[in-house]
């Protein structure tokens, strides 16, 4: 189950960027399928997650980080990376919906006074 999360990634940050950039669009069933082929013990029909590390690290050297290159270059670091930042965020969201639902039932303002 651990090696699906690179690919859940992949697919969440391709959702998001195919909304300002419709070019993304088509990574989003090839991640999908990339995810559900990992989830059954499978290997990537389509290496998605290949395609996708190869391309980070083709655009890093390009850009001139040729250490940062090297190190995605290798798909174990490739993997832990994107699960470790796939972890952080996830609590984050997870922080910044328990101040939402705190918020929304606690409200700071009510009948025009403001607690400090």
């Amino acid at each position: 189950m651990i090696f699906c999360i690179p690919c859940l990634a992949l697919i969440l940050y391709f959702t998001i960027a195919s909304i300002f950039f419709p070019r993304y669009r088509i990574y989003i069933k090839d991640g999908w399928h990339c995810f559900l082929d990992k989830l059954r013990g499978k290997r990537c029909s389509v290496s998605f997650d290949n395609r996708m590390r190869l391309a980070l690290s083709m655009w890093l050297t390009k850009m001139g980080m040729v250490r940062l290159g090297r190190i995605f270059y290798k798909e174990r670091n490739f993997n832990i990376t994107l699960t470790a930042v796939t972890i952080v965020l996830t609590i984050i969201s997870m922080y910044f919906f328990i101040l939402l639902i705190k918020f929304l039932i606690l409200a700071p303002c009510t009948n025009g006074v403001c607690m400090h």
